[in-house]
């Protein structure tokens, strides 16, 4: 980075959001540095994401050149009874990618001299001239600026909005890849290029094809990504799904090979008599599917003195709406906007982006919550009960969960 640069970004949080914001801001010309805890394994991760203008939006700012190849193509949605009775459909041409394929086309486009893997965040210090970042190995660095793209549970939120915590929904996913190859036939002839769901009462099911191993968008080497929202009210049922079998409780989310075969055994046999015919075909052959408990949370700021939130670490809308990256995505190139604007001071412009932030992350989490409304906790008013009824129908799930254009259900 030449020795003008307009300034230094530390970022913590090296996956989606904290990517974006460090190619966006080195394109502005700032010395941006990237600290990941979590190492390159980030790029293992293969859970299925829908694609937004948002996300499009940002690559293209950030000069990452995407196309088909970033996903598979679904023509619309499907909606089927548990006895497998096909409820109707609904056209939505969409593109379905999953998460590891879009890390590794943004970690290529980042210099690995400046993203730091292994780094866990210990704490910061602010002054007058900018921040001191430590890590729990001794490092220390400065910066004018630090942005906490640390995740849901940001420990640097929780350092500097310590009341601010994510909210438990009372249900959580259950999730899982299975090798296309290994599906019968005649589910890839009824499923393939759809965008699938299954309603059990009380419960939400979804599924679609992804890349496989590698990459791989070749028919036949996909992997089939399903996901199932199954009730667990209470602190005592969330904390019981993510306790292992030492006794261990992992209250940040379980690893997935630390799942209790118990829980496993009970998901898999629920789903023989929950869900259908089809849909009991993936369950079946996923070898080690994953836990997802279901939170969402709003900051209540998103600039504080020198740190600025990001990503999940400023707010989680439930799936159901299909925004995480995108909005992860949106944050950082407004962030940037917010950067480059030179016809106001810069804690203005900051002030701008929190304000425009904050505006479209209540309304996501209103919608994805309306969207959740039959899931979880039973609704025990007569207006809740009406919005579950409303949001459990299959024409209304089809047109809204993961919509492609998900802002116009938004209300502002």
């Amino acid at each position: 980075m030449n020795s003008q640069a307009p300034g230094r970004i530390v970022v913590v949080g090296g996956s989606m959001a904290g990517l974006f914001c460090g190619i966006l801001l080195r394109r502005l010309g700032y010395e941006v540095e990237v600290y990941e805890r979590a190492g390159e394994a980030l790029a293992s991760r293969g859970a299925g994401i829908a694609t937004h203008r948002e996300l499009y939006a940002a690559f293209k700012q950030a000069g990452v050149r995407i196309d088909r190849a970033m996903g598979v193509e679904t023509a619309g949605r499907i909606a089927i009874a548990p006895d497998g009775t096909v409820l109707g459909t609904h056209p939505m041409p969409q593109i379905m990618t999953s998460w590891g394929l879009l890390y590794r086309f943004l970690r290529r486009e980042y210099p690995d001299a400046h993203y730091h893997a292994g780094a866990v965040f210990a704490d910061f210090s602010e002054d007058a001239d900018g921040v001191t970042v430590r890590f729990e190995d001794g490092r220390e660095t400065r910066a004018d600026w630090l942005v906490a793209a640390d995740g849901l549970h940001s420990s640097i939120r929780a350092k500097v909005l310590p009341a601010a915590v994510p909210e438990y929904a009372g249900y959580a996913a259950w999730r899982g890849l299975v090798d296309e190859a290994a599906l019968p036939a005649s589910f890839l002839e009824q499923l393939s290029g759809q965008f699938a769901f299954c309603l059990p009462e009380g419960e939400h099911m979804l599924g679609y094809l992804v890349a496989g191993p590698n990459d791989d968008l070749t028919p036949g080497r996909r992997w089939y990504n399903w996901v199932w929202y199954r009730p667990a009210v209470g602190a005592a049922a969330l904390a019981d799904l993510l306790t292992d079998e030492c006794g261990r409780h992992h209250p940040l989310g379980i690893p997935h090979h630390l799942i209790r075969a118990e829980h496993i055994a009970k998901m898999r046999a629920d789903a023989e008599i929950r869900v259908a015919p089809l849909f009991r075909e993936a369950v079946r052959r996923t070898e080690r599917p994953f836990l997802q408990p279901i939170y969402d949370f709003v900051s209540p700021r998103l600039v504080c003195g020198r740190v600025l939130l990001v990503g999940d670490a400023a707010c989680t809308a439930r799936p159901h709406i299909g925004l995480g990256v995108s909005k992860a995505a949106d944050d950082a190139a407004k962030l940037a906007h917010a950067f480059y604007r030179t016809d106001v001071d810069r804690r203005s412009a900051l002030a701008d982006w929190e304000a425009d932030r904050l505006r479209f992350a209540r309304a996501a989490v209103k919608h994805s919550r309306s969207l959740g409304a039959y899931l979880g906790p039973a609704q025990t008013t007569p207006e809740g009960r009406a919005l579950a009824e409303f949001n459990r129908r299959p024409e209304t799930v089809m047109a809204r969960a993961a919509a492609t254009d998900p802002e116009r259900y938004l209300e502002y």
